[in-house]
């Protein structure tokens, strides 16, 4: 099985040799094996591995009247930001990439993308994102914030209460993530007390903690990204702040519930689309698939998930066009590719909207840190972009929509 693989938990460099640009089929993917956010991002790396895997030992892709093995190079973004874009050229322009995969973070995200969006490569990006981002050439396989933020914090407001805190990193993402939350209690008769956002590097929570304490939220709303700002967990337990808490990156990411230890994590409400704690066959089977071929991975998170339906879905698009031709293969993730057997449930790309359509699930973190399912949320679909009348089939507009763009939210952001 064709694999260039730079080592896990390494900061150096891999140097790649590119094969002969008829050889097979090429899968480039950037991700933070080394550095502040590796604990999240490397079981990505592993779906990919496994997926690529699996591919192969099938006998490949019929491309060109022949069957192709994928080729798989794996770089160490390093949890640097200035790599990415770096590390997108040399994909693009030394192993001549048929698709990229790169980022953790919305702005490892842009670094990475912009340079392979301008060269006409299919970009991926699989984690949950912000949404809304209307690309030809960029596809992503994770949740948006209107499957994980809007039933979630509708869910939050109907059964603990209306008042809630939001603090999150000051990013991209997170900022997104804020104006999400704000639509989401505009709907439902929420009332945000506090919004609050933090550098990367904040670790010490005790002046945030006291301020919350004294709001007395029904609920708390979290976007705390990196190693540093997941110490509030156990600093808010030890100044007595048990405020239910809810989050879309806790847990889903850096399996926290399994590095902290209980309670901190207690009555912890996260909403992931796939992770190991996901009930049924496939995600048993994932699961199991994973342990098998990485031993020593500690939680099988939503990026080890939508890393692995990825490939999947290229692999799909790759077979359906008969070719790796960009455009031709474009057209084929356009018509809607179908993985019934995706790790979180029925998983089905909107060729229109060039998110997917998935499963939700809320969790409840236990005192004794076990996850209890306190919903599924059911099939949601990626609708923002089309209830502004984006269609990637017609015309892919090349920008980001954020909520403030649907004309019906916008009076929410005048306050």
């Amino acid at each position: 099985m064709p694999l260039a693989i730079a080592a896990l938990g390494f900061a150096a460099t891999f140097t790649a040799t590119p094969a002969a640009a008829k050889d097979d089929i090429v899968l480039c993917t950037i991700d933070d094996l080394s550095g502040d956010f590796s604990i999240m991002a490397t079981p990505k790396t592993y779906g990919y591995q496994l997926a690529v895997k699996e591919i192969n030992d099938a006998g490949g892709i019929e491309v060109d009247g022949q069957k192709k093995m994928v080729r798989l190079v794996s770089y160490d973004g390093q949890s640097n930001v200035n790599r990415y874009q770096q590390l997108a050229q040399r994909c693009v322009f030394e192993d001549e990439a048929d698709v990229v995969m790169a980022g953790y973070t919305g702005a490892e995200r842009e670094a990475a993308r912009q340079e392979v969006v301008r060269n006409k490569v299919i970009y991926w990006h699989n984690n949950q994102g912000e949404g809304g981002i209307a690309d030809k050439y960029s596809f992503f396989s994770g949740p948006t914030p209107e499957q994980q933020v809007l039933p979630a914090i509708k869910y939050m407001i109907e059964n603990i209460g209306p008042k809630m805190t939001f603090i999150g990193a000051d990013y991209n993402f997170c900022r997104a993530i804020g104006q999400w939350v704000r639509v989401a209690a505009e709907l439902n008769g929420g009332d945000i007390e506090m919004e609050e956002y933090f550098p990367f590097g904040v670790s010490q929570w005790q002046a945030t903690i006291d301020k919350i304490q004294g709001i007395k939220p029904d609920f708390q709303v979290h976007c705390l990204v990196g190693g540093d700002q997941v110490q509030f967990y156990p600093q808010a337990q030890a100044a007595g702040l048990k405020t239910p808490v809810w989050s879309n990156v806790t847990i889903s990411d850096g399996y926290e519930h399994k590095r902290f230890a209980a309670p901190s994590l207690a009555n912890l409400y996260v909403p992931p689309a796939y992770i190991e704690d996901v009930p049924g066959e496939a995600s048993e089977a994932f699961t199991k698939k994973i342990r098998e071929m990485f031993p020593e991975v500690v939680y099988v998170n939503e990026h080890a998930g939508f890393g692995y339906v990825a490939v999947k879905a290229m692999a799909k698009a790759w077979e359906a066009a008969g070719t790796v031709d960009t455009d031709k293969v474009i057209d084929a993730l356009q018509a809607d590719i179908s993985l019934p057997d995706a790790p979180g449930g029925p998983w089905i790309l909107r060729g229109d909207q060039h998110h997917a359509a998935m499963h939700t699930y809320l969790f409840k973190v236990n005192e004794d840190h076990s996850l209890e399912l306190v919903s599924d949320l059911g099939m949601t679909e990626p609708t923002f972009l089309s209830d502004i009348d984006v269609d990637m089939r017609k015309e892919a507009p090349g920008r980001q929509y954020l909520p403030p763009d649907n004309p019906a939210w916008a009076p929410y952001f005048d306050k």
